[in-house]
């Protein structure tokens, strides 16, 4: 079979693909971006030539399209396949669950639409020589402007806005002592928007999304997408260049295709799948850390059961706002984890019945976050890749649990959580930037330390964990990995 050949082939078309994507081909780069999910029907993409698009579940539908594939260390391996128009994959874990999502526009569609830096100032330092937060910076900058996004203001009326719903609260602070995100949601005057646009994908368009910011721009520059494209393997070949093993989920076959650069950029689990996979088989060689540094973002998520029947907790942007417990005594917030407050968005999407709706809209996500220790190891063993995560070695989710606990205490309303059981929306590292081969995998500009031309530019080379959702720092590494290709071109 003779292969198609393009100089730039990107796997992956979430904050790191996109934003590499939109930044190679504005310049006039050759880029094919290959997608195994499906393009979603949203208006940026039917304003488009694309005739083939999946819609968000929604109604009996979602029990059939909500779930792409389902994996676990019980099952052979990596897992089963449920759909190819699902909008999530779960893979299920003895210490840590991992959820993460299958479209093009990767991760935009079900985030929670805050732009915001990790929680330590020098997160970039000391990792790489030619990398530093101070000039990472201007590609957080370049980010934020281009998704649109501002912190919300009492004069937008955002239904059950944290800072609002706390503002005379005496046991939580959300005021500006709270850092509010930047949100990246449409608020002016578009009070129907408030509703079905966190979880389960924004159908209208309120919340930006990459397809819209990035991809559909890219387009028009020149960039070629192949969605429902699933690759399966990278084999190096002579004069550095690759040949991927891709699977064509639409026409049921494999294809093969040549790339002097490949971009590895879909997802934390998928990418470090790829790689172990691609070296087990002789693809690929070296790499002696893969699989070191593995984090879950110290993520923790409860359900707070306020059962606040004099409002509708599911409306507003996908989520409600930061927040601290107030200090008694000096009334600003106490030093402790990052809590952030959900109401069930996208609840009337799902096939339940009606009381378990109105039971869900009167009680609340609460989600706490905080930077893990990054000390888990991926580890691959008999063609399946297993996570070696240990609760008792972060102690971060220690202290998450104890928050929840005073939350509940405070609010007199329960939050029930499952103490040892870990599920993270946010899994990161495996194959980190570090400054030599035997402590990561990437190098500063991104390249594999021994592999010329190959890059990873998703969360699974982000050198720590961020404490905050990492989308705004992947998309800050993926545009300096790009600008550094860019400068490569030209010498």
């Amino acid at each position: 079979m003779v292969a198609s050949h393009y100089k730039t082939v990107v796997i992956g078309s979430g904050f790191g693909g996109s934003v590499l994507s939109n930044t190679l081909a504005e310049a006039g780069e050759d880029v094919l971006l290959l997608e195994r999910g499906p393009w979603r029907d949203t208006p940026a993409v039917r304003s488009t030539d694309v005739t083939d698009y999946a819609p968000f579940p929604r109604g009996l539908k979602a029990v059939f399209t909500l779930v792409n594939r389902l994996g676990s260390r019980l099952l052979p391996g990596n897992g089963v396949k449920l759909s190819s128009r699902g909008l999530f994959d779960i893979h299920l874990g003895k210490e840590m669950t991992v959820v993460c999502s299958n479209s093009v526009g990767g991760g935009s569609h079900v985030y929670s639409a805050m732009n915001v830096r990790p929680e330590k100032k020098d997160y970039w330092d000391g990792h790489a020589k030619q990398v530093s937060s101070l000039k990472m910076e201007e590609h957080y900058e370049w980010m934020i402007e281009k998704m649109g996004a501002r912190r919300i203001i009492e004069a937008d009326n955002v239904p059950n806005w944290t800072p609002e719903a706390f503002k005379d609260s005496e046991h939580f602070v959300a005021s500006d002592t709270v850092e509010q995100p930047e949100m990246s949601m449409r608020l002016e005057g578009y009070q129907s928007d408030y509703k079905d646009n966190s979880f389960f994908g924004s159908a209208n368009g309120a919340k930006a999304s990459l397809d819209k910011v990035m991809l559909v721009p890219a387009l028009n520059n020149g960039l070629v997408i192949a969605d429902r494209h699933e690759c399966l393997s990278i084999w190096g070949i002579a004069k550095d260049r690759y040949r991927l093993e891709v699977f064509d989920h639409k026409l049921k076959r494999r294809v093969y295709i040549l790339a002097d650069n490949v971009v590895l950029a879909c997802g934390t689990l998928n990418t470090l799948r790829i790689l172990f996979h691609s070296r087990s088989i002789g693809g690929l060689h070296g790499m002696p850390a893969l699989g070191k540094g593995f984090a879950g973002n110290g993520d923790s998520v409860a359900w707070w059961a306020l059962n606040d029947k004099t409002r509708d907790l599911s409306l507003g942007t996908p989520t409600h706002g930061r927040f601290g417990l107030r200090d008694p005594k000096t009334g600003k917030p106490m030093p402790g984890v990052n809590l952030t407050r959900y109401g069930f968005s996208g609840i009337d999407q799902l096939p339940l019945p009606s009381f378990i709706k109105r039971k869900l809209k009167s009680d609340a996500v609460l989600v706490g976050m905080g930077a893990d220790e990054a000390n888990a190891m991926v580890v691959w063993s008999a063609g399946k890749m297993r996570i070696n995560y240990k609760k008792s070695e972060n102690p971060i989710l220690d202290d998450v649990q104890r928050d929840f606990d005073e939350v509940a205490c405070r609010s007199k309303s329960p939050v029930r959580y499952l103490k040892n059981f870990q599920l993270t929306v946010h899994p990161l590292g495996g194959a980190r930037l570090s400054a030599s081969v035997k402590d990561g995998v990437v190098r500063h500009d991104g390249m594999i330390h021994d592999h010329k031309n190959l890059y990873v530019v998703d969360a699974s080379a982000l050198p720590a964990a961020p404490g905050t959702p990492p989308s705004m720092t992947i998309a800050a590494w993926s545009r300096h990995v790009a600008l550094e290709m860019l400068r490569k071109e030209k010498k």
